[in-house]
């Protein structure tokens, strides 16, 4: 799982196409391909069977340091969204399998000296913090995208402008990036708010089958998916409204792209395998439970 992923990345980093100061993919036949969604159900994977194999500290080292590799190379490739779900998705694993609130607190100090560093290193980021900080400011230097996004959704109120009757095109990377505004625009707030609701309650459903479940290897990958579904809610929507700054990830589900898509799809039929594994272990318990009574009947009889 490792390699793989890391092979992946690393093509991307020397042959993908530049786009919005990235290298997100590269295109084969005029499909374009975006390998960093598929990565990232991968890297989960790999964090999963490693710390089901073992959780002492020489294996958390070795993991953490795969891990971030993976990370490094999309920091290479300035997929910065993307780097920022899998160290988040790595880190809530570790604690979750590890249980030790120093990894935790390690891993977010790390991430806030690499966000630093991350800011003086790269253009794009430093135009990104000044757009959130203030994107009327900025307006003609980076921040008329997110500007454009909150003049919509305050235009949508509560009830929307009616489908079709809103100015989405006024929006850069609107059917993307910034698909969220748009809806909230045309649908309302009310609308918008739903399809949070919609979202979480997914993500809950998510939790609910990791906590369930009993194989370790299954229950983090539960953890794993879950998490990198619902934080990339978080980035994609915290960016429309300001909230964090901007990075580019789509939203799942609703967000044109092929890439996005097909991963997410993959997620939910994996949890969906496992919601049927949970199954088969609650009737491997009942059964065990049935045939360990029937036998200390039997003892009873005899």
């Amino acid at each position: 799982y490792a390699i793989a992923g890391m092979v992946s990345l690393a093509v991307v980093a020397v042959l993908g196409q530049v786009s919005y100061g990235a290298k997100l993919g590269f295109s084969i036949g005029g499909i374009s391909i975006q390998p960093s969604e598929l990565v990232k159900i991968i890297f989960v994977f790999y964090v999963a069977a490693s710390l089901k194999e073992s959780i002492a500290f020489k294996n958390v080292v070795i993991t953490t340091m795969i891990a971030a590799l993976h990370v490094l190379i999309l920091v290479v490739s300035t997929d910065l969204g993307a780097a920022l779900i899998i160290f988040v998705v790595y880190l809530v694993m570790l604690y979750v399998a590890t249980r030790q609130p120093l990894y935790m607190l390690a891993g977010l100090g790390a991430g806030a000296g690499a966000s630093v560093i991350g800011y003086y290193l790269f253009g794009h980021v430093r135009t990104r913090v000044n757009v959130w900080r203030d994107p009327f400011a900025t307006y003609d230097n980076g921040g008329y995208q997110v500007a454009q996004s909150l003049f919509a959704i305050g235009t949508g109120s509560w009830f929307g402008m009616g489908l079709c009757q809103g100015s989405p095109e006024s929006i850069p990377v609107r059917d993307s990036d910034f698909i969220f505004s748009a809806i909230a625009e045309e649908l309302g707030l009310i609308f918008a708010l739903c399809l949070i609701l919609i979202f979480v309650s997914c993500y809950i459903m998510f939790l609910n089958i990791a906590m369930q479940l009993h194989n370790q290897f299954y229950k983090l990958v539960a953890l794993g998916l879950g998490t990198c579904y619902i934080f990339q809610v978080f980035l994609n929507i915290g960016g429309v409204i300001k909230f964090i700054p901007s990075t580019g990830v789509t939203l799942p589900l609703v967000s044109y792209g092929g890439s996005s898509l097909l991963s997410t799809l993959i997620m939910f039929a994996i949890i969906q395998g496992l919601y049927i594994v949970r199954e088969d272990e609650e009737e491997s318990i009942e059964r065990k439970k049935k045939e360990q009574q029937l036998r200390a009947k039997k003892r009873r009889i005899a």
